[in-house]
C-alpha cells in the first residue's frame, strides 16, 4: 500500500486519490470490492462524490444494475459516521463470490473545509457561495460556535471522546492559528469519525470474510477544482477468528498538527 501511504498528509487531486484506491483494490485481487462513502450534506461536496464514483466505484464495484455501479452512502450534516452503517454496507456486498475468498470493503469518510486566498495566505473555513461569504463546513463552524442542535451535539460528543477537550485546543490561538482553525477541525473530525467506524466494525464478524480499508479524508473546497487530504489509513482484517487492525496516519490530537504550504499545496505533519 505504499502509494496510498505516500499521500497521507499531502494535498492532492481528487481523481488521484480515488485512482490510487482503485489501483490498490485491483492489486489486492479480492473477488468482490465494496464501497461506503460518508460525506457532508453540503452541495460543495458534489465534486468529491463524483470523483469517487467515477474513479473508483465505476471501475471495480459489482454492477447493481446492468451498467450501474454505486457505493453505499451516508450524507448528513458534518459527515458523521452513523453507528451500524458499516455492517449494513458490508452485508450489501457480501455476494456469493465473497464466501470463499475475502472481499475488500473501502470505507471513505470525507470531512470538508473551504479555503480562500488572502494577501496573508490561505484562510480556511469560508467559501464564496453564490457571491456571498459562507461558512464551509457549516456544521463544523456551528460546532466551533457552540450551536445547540442535534447534529452539532453529536459532533461535540465525538470531539470530547476519550475525555479530551479538542474544541478548546482548536479555539486556542496559541495552539491553532485562527486562519487554520477550520482546517484543523476538519482533519480532527475526519480522524474521529473514522475511528468510530473502526470501533463499530471490530466487535462483529462480517457476513463473509472481509478486509476493511477505512480512509479518513478532508475535501478542500476551492474556487477552482477541489482537492483532498488523506488523513490516514485503517485496515481491519476480518478473515480469521478475531480482527487484526492497523493504522498509519495523523492522530486525533489537534494540538499536534503542523500546517505548512509547499508550492501552494497543503502539507500536514504531526509534532509539537
Amino acid at each position: 500500500m505504499g502509494r496510498l501511504e505516500d499521500l497521507i498528509g499531502t494535498e492532492t487531486d481528487l481523481a488521484r486519490l480515488s485512482g490510487v484506491v482503485e489501483e490498490l483494490a485491483r492489486t489486492l485481487g479480492a473477488p468482490v470490492v465494496g464501497g461506503y462513502h460518508v460525506t457532508c450534506s453540503d452541495e460543495a461536496e458534489w465534486e468529491c462524490v463524483e470523483s469517487f464514483q467515477q474513479s473508483f466505484a465505476e471501475m471495480v464495484l459489482p454492477a447493481l444494475k446492468p451498467g450501474r455501479r454505486a457505493v453505499f452512502r451516508s450524507i448528513n450534516l458534518g459527515a458523521r459516521y452513523e453507528t451500524g452503517a458499516i455492517h449494513v454496507a458490508e452485508e450489501h456486498f457480501a455476494t456469493e463470490d465473497s464466501s470463499a475468498e475475502p472481499k475488500l470493503m473501502v470505507v471513505k469518510i470525507n470531512a470538508h473545509v473551504g479555503v480562500r486566498q488572502t494577501q496573508e495566505g490561505p484562510e480556511y473555513g469560508w467559501l464564496d457561495r453564490y457571491h456571498a461569504k459562507s461558512a464551509c463546513c457549516g456544521a463544523l463552524a456551528a460546532l466551533m460556535e457552540g450551536a445547540d442542535v442535534p447534529a452539532v451535539r453529536e459532533l461535540a460528543d465525538t470531539f470530547a471522546s476519550g475525555g479530551k477537550d479538542r474544541l478548546a485546543v482548536i479555539q486556542d490561538p496559541a495552539l491553532v492559528p485562527p486562519e487554520h482553525r477550520a482546517l484543523v477541525a476538519a482533519i480532527t473530525s475526519a480522524a474521529l469519525q473514522a475511528r468510530r467506524a473502526v470501533a463499530d466494525a471490530q466487535p462483529r464478524r462480517p457476513t463473509t470474510p472481509t478486509r476493511f480499508l477505512v480512509l479518513p479524508c478532508v475535501t478542500i473546497n476551492r474556487p477552482g477544482p477541489d482537492t483532498e487530504l488523506l488523513v490516514g489509513r485503517h485496515e481491519i482484517d476480518w478473515t480469521g477468528q478475531t480482527p487484526a487492525t492497523s493504522y498509519e496516519g495523523l492522530g486525533d490530537d489537534p494540538a499536534r498538527y503542523r500546517i505548512e504550504h509547499e508550492h501552494g499545496r497543503l502539507c500536514v505533519q504531526e509534532g509539537r
